[in-house]
Parts: C-alpha cells; sequence; structure tokens
C-alpha cells in the first residue's frame, strides 16, 4: 500500500485529522466521519485500507472491524506532530 502514489500523504493527513480531533491526547475515541472530513476524504473503503496502515504501524488501535472508532496511541501522536 505504501507503494501507491500518494497513500503516505493520505495516511499522513489522516492520522494529523485524528491527532486534532482528540485535541493532541492519546487514547482518546475518535470517529470516521469527523477523521475523514477533516482529512478531506469521501470514500469509506479508501479510508479503511488507510486505517490497516496505521494500524499496522502501531498509530492507531483499539478500533471496531470498519475502524469507524479507534484512538490514537501515543506513536501515533507523535508521527501527527512531526
Amino acid at each position: 500500500m505504501s507503494e501507491v502514489w500518494g497513500m503516505k500523504e493520505k495516511a499522513r493527513r489522516v492520522v494529523q485529522a485524528a491527532a486534532v480531533e482528540a485535541y493532541g491526547r492519546a487514547g482518546m475515541y475518535v470517529i470516521i466521519d469527523q477523521v475523514m472530513s477533516r482529512a478531506n476524504l469521501s470514500d469509506p473503503e479508501e479510508f479503511r485500507a488507510i486505517a490497516e496502515y496505521l494500524e499496522e504501524r502501531g498509530w492507531i488501535a483499539e478500533a471496531d472491524p470498519d475502524y469507524g472508532v479507534f484512538v490514537l496511541t501515543p506513536e501515533g501522536i507523535d508521527e501527527a506532530t512531526s
């Protein structure tokens, strides 16, 4: 997935959007609709692929099966703010 043009950039936008929604705090639950809107994404399937990518890297956790709700990890906050 990281080989797809723009995927890393989209993943960064998603983790940054989630950090804003979580007020910069790890462990706060965020909701897919708000994160997608803030990250300027409209395709839920694309979002889920990006969320899987983020989860594999340990940047998000505690996701429900369709990534409708999840939390940012401390590493995800670090990535969003670096």
